[in-house]
């Protein structure tokens, strides 16, 4: 029994059974700097798990386990020959080549070349062992070509167009690489490129492979003939024709569809790099015998000459083969047609009103000038029209035509029939440019581009070979029928337009005397490197070219087309 008799607690227990209940809640809750440590340390691992995560998708060995191995080249002996065709094609030279000399094979590398993400110094990729690639093996150099990777397991940036040399064959390469390496060394190391963040961190040009670079070789389609396949192999690869002639995205890369469709020239200077597709804003008026010609001679059909970037591409290919040449014209000429045009700037948007309020002076000139021009002998087309040798039942149905009329040339009608008119062009066409006919001898002022066809027969008036270039000229007469749209019956009109286009465009910050400061043939060269300021469309280019040329300093006004 308990002390103090039943029912009595001893004091002692009394005490721990009395106390349970007054012991202090304990809190369990976390302090702030608790909570703050553990995100903290929770942001670092995340941080650590993305960054590990990062550098093994971009590391060169991910993209490789990803794609399949491409083919090896042969065990048979390199081709010099062929590996100089490679480097020719490849224009290795144009870009690698030392600047201030002119010995195409010391390629010391050194020459910029600037894009909208910086600018970038060409290597050294001359033999020698030190600065060059000498201690390169040959699968280092191939995979450099395909995967652009370097021997020291860095990227190279895309500048560098292995997304295009990926479709050159193991054996083709091996000859170029053997070819390189019978040059002479060239020493000097080349200075870092002169980009900005994030550019200039090059591992992450990993991630853009992963997702741009397919690695995958161009397999021959056994529908078409060969020269179709040598043509595309070219094009394709070795002579990396897309990486400048396709408009591009952020991201560098050649938007879905518009592959060959030209674009801004990639270097940077604000020109527009032709389209090389089958449609009207591209090759579509030049056959493949004017293409395999002008990668022989620099000249276009038109009596142009391959300026700019292209020259030195001609001056390549003129050393390929004819049998290639005609190959690499079969492929271009078979590209679908892909419409595009030099877009506006940002610059252009200033001068957008100033030109639609031209447009509205050129349509008011039309409509006041329509019944005269409805009687009229001489009229002048103030845009391209298309011409026909025969007439057109219908215009929905009139099809591409024999060739195309420029605006600002003057057109002698002979009848009409409803609203088609027969008419005379007369003009010039040089001995060896038999596709354009010009408006006066010795001056490229074009008013009309025509079929092979078509110039086969022209009139041949009279000859005349000039003393100063050694250029034969014929005077030459048309007959054809074109469509009696936008004409206007006077040449004061038509100038009157021309004025008031180049007062709204070039007249912004060049006086009107600036147009008599040029020649003839220096005007178009000046105006398709000014259009990217103003807002100007096709026709209107080809205008405002045509007004400048007929009042440059060396063309009289007293001449027939000026003033008649």
């Amino acid at each position: 029994m308990p002390p103090g008799g039943p029912g009595v607690v001893p004091h002692t227990a009394r005490s721990r059974f009395q106390r349970q209940p007054l012991r202090k809640t304990v809190d369990f809750a976390e302090s702030p700097v608790s909570r703050v440590r553990k995100i903290l340390i929770g942001l670092v691992l995340l941080g650590l798990a993305g960054l590990a995560g990062f550098w093994i998708l971009t590391a060169p060995l991910t993209w490789e386990i990803l794609h399949a191995r491409r083919d090896s080249p042969s065990d048979k002996a390199a081709n010099l020959d062929n590996g100089r065709a490679m480097f020719l094609a490849a224009g290795c030279a144009t870009c690698h080549a030392t600047p201030g000399q002119s010995d195409e094979t010391k390629l010391g590398g050194g020459g910029a070349l600037p894009s909208d993400f910086g600018i970038f110094f060409m290597p050294n990729v001359s033999p020698d062992p030190d600065d060059g690639i000498g201690r390169w093996s040959e699968q280092q150099f191939i995979t450099a070509m395909r995967e652009g990777v370097l021997p020291d397991g860095r990227h190279a940036y895309p500048a560098y167009p292995y997304t295009s040399y990926q479709r050159m064959t193991g054996d083709d390469l091996k000859d170029l690489f053997a070819y390189l390496r019978t040059l002479p060394p060239v020493k000097g190391k080349v200075r870092d490129n002169d980009l900005p963040f994030p550019f200039s961190m090059r591992r992450g040009i990993g991630m853009w492979k992963l997702v741009f670079l397919d690695g995958q070789p161009l397999t021959p389609d056994p529908s078409k003939g060969d020269a179709w396949n040598r043509g595309r192999y070219l094009v394709e690869g070795p002579m990396h024709c897309a990486e400048c002639h396709s408009p591009r995205n952020a991201a560098g890369v050649i938007p879905s569809g518009m592959r060959f469709a030209g674009g801004p020239d990639p270097e940077g200077s604000g020109g527009w790099l032709p389209n090389l597709t089958n449609d009207g804003t591209g090759l579509a008026s030049w056959t493949e015998a004017d293409l395999s010609q002008y990668l022989l001679t620099g000249k276009s059909p038109h009596g142009t000459t391959a300026g700019g970037s292209m020259g030195p591409v001609v001056r390549n290919a003129a050393r390929l083969t004819q049998a290639d040449r005609d190959a690499i014209a079969t492929y271009v000429k078979s590209l679908a047609p892909i419409k595009n045009a030099p877009g506006a700037s940002v610059a252009q948007a200033k001068t957008g009103a100033k030109v639609s309020a031209s447009s509205r002076v050129l349509a008011a000139l039309v409509q006041d000038g329509s019944a005269e021009a409805a009687t009229s002998e001489l009229l002048f087309t103030t845009t391209t029209i298309s011409l026909y040798l025969d007439r057109p039942a219908d215009s929905a149905n009139a099809g591409p035509g024999a060739g195309k009329v420029l605006p600002a040339t003057a057109l002698k009608v002979i009848a009409r029939d409803g609203n088609w008119l027969h008419v005379t062009i007369e003009g010039w066409q040089q001995a060896g440019a038999e596709r354009a006919i010009f408006a006066l001898q010795g001056k490229r002022i074009i008013t009309a581009a025509i079929t092979p066809d078509t110039a086969s027969k022209l009139q041949q008036k009279s000859t005349f070979e000039d003393p100063d270039t050694g250029l034969t000229w014929h005077q030459v007469e048309l007959t054809a029928w074109v469509e009696n749209k936008g004409m206007l019956p006077n040449v004061q009109n038509l100038w009157v337009y021309g004025s008031d286009l180049y007062g709204r465009t070039c007249g912004t910050c060049h006086a009107a005397k600036a147009s008599t400061d040029y020649l003839a043939n220096q005007w178009p060269g000046t105006v398709g490197a000014m259009r990217r300021f103003t807002s100007l469309d096709d026709e209107q280019v080809r205008f405002l070219e045509k007004y400048l040329q007929f009042h440059a300093k060396d063309v009289s006004q007293s001449d027939p087309e000026v003033t008649q």
